[in-house]
This record gives C-alpha cells, structure tokens and sequence, in this order.
C-alpha cells in the first residue's frame, strides 16, 4: 500500500466514525488521528538505494516496520 493510500484510508475512517463510549469519554476518531499522525511521520523519501522512511534513525527501507504493522492490522 502506498503512503498516500494509507493515509486516505486513516482518513476515510475519521471521516465516518462518531463514535462515543457510554460514558463519553472519548471518540474513535481521536485514535484514529494518533495513527494518522504516526503515519505522517513515517513517510518514504527517495534515496540512491531506493526509498526509505524519513523518521527512522537507521537507513530503514521503507515501508519500515511501523507502516508494515500498521497495514498489517487495517487489512
């Protein structure tokens, strides 16, 4: 999956969700933004070896273990 596809998908979820707990205290599009965030900050850029993620400190081939669990559980 691409960045921006991701993205897109984070973003269709925010979009529809309303959700409120019994005692409303919180709503899921809050989580939904933390996760968009962290996406955000894990995005690939061009290198000489290919792409990589702009937030890992080692030259981490993107997507980098983050993005992958991230797809991983939104598949």
């Amino acid at each position: 999956m691409k960045h921006d596809e991701l993205l897109a998908k984070i973003n269709q979820g925010i979009e529809s969700s309303n959700y409120v707990n019994s005692l409303g205290e919180w709503h899921a599009d809050n989580f939904l933004s933390a996760l968009r965030a962290v996406v955000e900050l894990h995005k690939p850029e061009h290198s000489i070896t290919g792409y990589r993620c702009t937030h890992c400190t080692l030259e981490v081939t993107y997507p980098c273990p983050t993005i992958q669990a991230i797809e991983k559980e939104l598949e």
